[in-house]
């Protein structure tokens, strides 16, 4: 694996970067059974009733709660912080799967039952990891993660970046402007990046599904955070296209 001291570096310039072989081809194996077969979660299909997201599941099994464990300790050590985990979720892309637009992942308002208005992710925390877990290869063809620098910035910078909707999706002007870098993965690499960086991806033109984890972490103490969230999503009466 890479220098820490490197890796921090790279975000500090860039705000991602990749580990390749974290996790074991035998480990991989493990964790795609525990995930056909956990029980007790969230399942979304799309319009051809093929399963698309799976939520609620980080610690739905042996091999699934390692991933979780190894991942915590890893980013304690590299960022010197402490982290929860935040929200997670199995992603599928099937064959013919819609990607989605260039956003940031936190950044838009939304409004609860009881009238208050809150800024998306920064309710809970100022500072969130993402962590891409590769399954299958992620590549051109099945729609990999696109990836541009991280903005750095305040909240209020940031919102005005976006469409402001209740969507965190990007000004098209704005995103037209930035480079994304399509990031290639194999079954067991890892993608770390800032809920800052602005991401996107394209359709999955492969025959097969590509299937992925993607855990959020948040700097904080508070280890009721995710369930604060859960609470919270099904709270909201403004979230549009399932942003938060």
């Amino acid at each position: 694996m890479k220098e820490k001291s490197n890796l921090i570096n790279i975000f500090k310039d860039k705000g991602y970067f990749k580990v390749e072989n974290f996790f074991s081809k035998d480990f991989i194996d493990e964790l795609n059974i525990e995930i056909q077969n956990a029980n007790n979660v969230e399942k979304y299909y799309d319009k051809n009733n093929k399963l698309r997201r799976i939520e609620k599941l980080y610690n739905k099994g042996e091999y699934l709660n390692d991933l979780n464990n190894q991942i915590l300790r890893y980013i304690k050590g590299l960022f010197k912080k402490e982290f929860v985990i935040f929200k997670d979720k199995f992603n599928a892309k099937p064959k013919g799967g819609e990607g989605f637009l260039a956003h940031y992942d936190g950044i838009f308002y939304f409004e609860k039952k009881d009238g208050s208005r809150h800024r998306g992710w920064h309710k809970y925390s100022n500072f969130f990891l993402n962590v891409l877990v590769a399954l299958d290869s992620c590549n051109d063809e099945n729609g990999t993660l696109e990836v541009a620098k991280a903005d750095f910035l305040k909240f209020d910078e940031l919102i005005k970046n976006t469409e402001n909707n209740g969507t965190p999706f990007l000004k098209k002007e704005y995103a037209e402007k930035l480079n994304f870098e399509k990031v290639n993965l194999k079954p067991g690499d890892l993608l770390f990046f800032s809920h800052l960086c602005p991401h996107k991806s394209d359709k999955n033109k492969s025959d097969n599904d590509r299937r992925i984890l993607y855990y959020t972490y948040a700097e904080s103490k508070n280890s009721n955070i995710y369930l604060e969230y859960f609470n919270d999503k099904n709270d909201s009466v403004s979230n549009k296209g399932g942003a938060l």
